[in-house]
């Protein structure tokens, strides 16, 4: 498979994993607010609001790097990157 076909379906998948880590976001900040005096919980939100943000901005710089570099796999990293980082959440919750 070709850089852009990885490229194409890496987009699609943080498409649909961003409107699913917005919510996830939403439901963290008002968990956050009820708990206003834990800084643990503030802590874990914030980190809860970082993933919608890597869904948003791993795509676009992966598609940039792309456009400047067509064979640079970095590209590729680039879109993985959000879903690596909601397997971390996942883990991170099944931990603690």
């Amino acid at each position: 498979m070709s850089l852009r076909t990885w490229l194409k379906l890496g987009t699609a998948l943080d498409v649909m994993l961003f409107f699913p880590a917005t919510q996830m976001a939403i439901n963290a900040i008002n968990l956050a607010l009820a708990y206003s005096n834990s800084v643990m919980v503030g802590a874990v939100a914030l980190l809860f609001v970082a993933l919608p943000v890597f869904c948003v901005l791993g795509p676009l710089a992966a598609w940039r790097t792309h456009a400047k570099r067509p064979d640079d796999l970095n590209a590729v990293f680039m879109v993985a990157a959000p879903l690596v980082y909601a397997c971390f959440l996942v883990l991170f919750l099944l931990t603690n």
